[in-house]
């Protein structure tokens, strides 16, 4: 299997593109769209190999399932390409920019995983020409195990990433707001909501394409080195390693417990996900 170059792409061709290329993406140019991966280093693959990107809503075991395809494939997680505004400032709204940033990694055999929490929405329309580049592996993860990492680390941070709540039942029942309204195109009534929407609406997406995979948190983390063998055919390589990486390598909220510990409330949190998102539930299993 071919492993990574190591062959940096440094600052000057990472470079922001000035205003007047952003905003006219009909013109064909070499110039890439604007990316800090981490410190400013793109690693290349030195032969052909399809560029990742690894979706999810937060909390579901994103940076685990990175951490895991560098391991077992030769990808880089560390840095990774960070799918967002303050990383790459374009309109995500606008379906032909998404695929021509991405399309620009691609093309460029980038070996940095490519991270997103956008809902299926921002993809759908561009989504067949970007999987006959890149492949795409979407994790999800029981709502009951998000809602309370996700709970305890919008809590942690001291801005408005979404609703602060004391209580975590509040939290799952809270609308969404603040930061995170950037990786929805429409409003959902609580986040408990905005989760099965999520996980709908790319499992959906996912159905009769090959190049884009679901994979279960609790698969990976229980049945590792079957689940990371299994993506072989779609990252069309074999695995070099099938032994787990360190959970907590690379993983956003270091001070939020990493694993699945008790928190208060979780009991009454079964039962409002049950009332929710009980039918999302019973069809991925987790019900």
């Amino acid at each position: 299997m071919d492993g990574p170059s190591g062959c940096q792409a440094h600052v000057h061709s990472l470079a922001p593109c000035p205003p007047e290329t952003l905003a006219a993406p009909r013109r064909k140019s070499s110039q890439p769209p604007p990316a800090r991966p981490g410190p400013n280093r793109l690693t290349l693959f030195p032969t052909p190999r399809p560029t990742v990107i690894v979706v999810s809503h937060e909390r579901s075991g994103t940076h685990f399932l990175m951490n895991s395809i560098a391991r077992g494939y030769g990808y880089v997680a560390e840095p990774w390409i960070d799918f967002d505004y303050n990383h790459l400032p374009i309109n995500y709204f606008a379906p032909r920019t998404v695929a021509r940033t991405l399309a620009w990694f691609a093309d460029q055999h980038a070996a940095n995983v490519i991270k997103s929490h956008h809902a299926a929405d921002f993809f759908e329309p561009v989504l067949d020409p970007l999987l006959s580049k890149m492949r795409i592996l979407y994790i999800h993860r029981d709502p009951v195990a998000v809602m309370a990492s996700f709970w305890r680390v919008i809590n942690e941070w001291p801005w408005r990433e979404g609703p602060q709540r004391d209580d975590l039942v509040a939290f799952a029942r809270a609308e969404p707001e603040g930061q995170l309204l950037r990786y929805q195109m429409k409003q959902r009534a609580n986040m408990l909501r905005r989760w099965a929407a999520h996980v709908e609406g790319w499992t959906r997406l996912a159905e009769g394409r090959p190049h884009l995979r679901v994979v279960r948190y609790d698969a990976l983390k229980n049945d590792y080195a079957a689940t990371l063998a299994s993506l072989g055919d779609t990252l069309a390589a074999k695995p070099v390693d099938l032994t787990p990486p360190p959970r907590d390598v690379n993983v956003i909220g270091k001070r939020v417990a990493v694993g699945d510990a008790e928190v208060p409330g979780r009991e009454a949190l079964h039962a409002l996900a049950l009332a929710e998102v009980g039918d999302t539930m019973r069809a991925l299993g987790y019900a």
